[in-house]
């Protein structure tokens, strides 16, 4: 091969790792930020207060497509322990009297210190 070639074979190897680098779309598809979660209501903030005191703990709330799945998130020094009745009482007050029986709840899912806790609701 001759050196002209070569050259040629570099420079156009060049320009396409500068295309992938430098291309506005690639950047542009990137997500910007993360989706805010709705504000927690003055129920919540009075219960989660309540429960952080109670267990020492520290909870954190979001949700799944806002109407469908909400998340609880409850991690608890290593040396509480909680019991699986104590986790479900907590999701049915959630349901029944902070979210008012909310039909469009699918599930809770209460995560505790690396388990997970699933609770399906048929819409009643």
């Amino acid at each position: 091969m001759k050196r002209s070639t070569k050259i040629i074979i570099a420079g156009i190897l060049f320009s396409i790792a500068l295309a992938f680098i430098f291309n506005p779309f690639y950047w542009l598809m990137q997500p910007g930020q993360q989706i805010k979660q709705p504000e927690l209501s003055s129920q919540e903030q009075v219960y989660f207060k309540e429960l952080e005191k109670k267990y020492n703990s520290k909870i954190e709330r979001f949700y799944h497509n806002y109407t469908f799945r909400l998340c609880l998130s409850i991690d608890l020094p290593a040396n509480k322990s909680l019991e699986q009745d104590s986790i479900f009482t907590i999701a049915e007050h959630i349901k029944n009297s902070i979210l008012n029986k909310n039909k469009n709840l699918k599930r809770i899912m209460i995560y505790r210190n690396y388990k997970t806790y699933e609770y399906v609701f048929d819409g009643s």
